[in-house]
């Protein structure tokens, strides 16, 4: 378990697509600000790698690439995929480009992606739910005979 910062970058020469960086240190998002390059969101981990796994794992049908870690989905996406996980993490950096609706975009999704989450966990626990009672049922009827 490594601390670290996980960081959503774009890139001028690839449109639509924003790549999740690893990085031991907090990178400065200024020398790249008004580069094709450009640092949109960064965050801090206690666990960098389970945080670009959880992050992964919201994003996973829109991977492009696996090796550089490219996403076909727009940055305010990208970024509300961070912000919605519930492991321990916390902002360190948003672009101030982003105006009030892509930060309202970021709301949305963020909201989105944890209603997603609370159906899933609800589904799961209402089959854990069922399967104790199939398992209770054929008890009281095995033990009937």
């Amino acid at each position: 378990m490594k601390s670290g910062y996980l960081f959503v970058e774009t890139h001028a020469a690839r449109p639509g697509l924003v790549r999740l960086v690893l990085s031991d240190e907090s990178p400065d998002p200024a020398p790249w600000a008004h580069s094709d390059r450009r640092i949109r969101y960064i965050a801090r981990f206690n666990d960098r790698e389970a945080g670009l796994m959880h992050v992964h794992e919201i994003l996973k049908r829109r991977l492009v690439d696996p090796d550089a870690h490219l996403y076909r989905v727009p940055p305010e996406q990208a970024v509300a995929a961070v912000e919605s996980l519930n492991i321990r993490h916390r902002q360190v950096y948003l672009d101030v480009d982003f105006g009030d609706d892509a930060r309202a975009g970021i709301a949305r999704y963020r909201e989105q992606f944890r209603a997603n989450r609370r159906r899933m966990d609800q589904l799961f626990q209402t089959l854990g739910y069922l399967g104790l009672g199939l398992l209770l049922l054929n008890m009281l009827v095995l033990s009937a005979l």
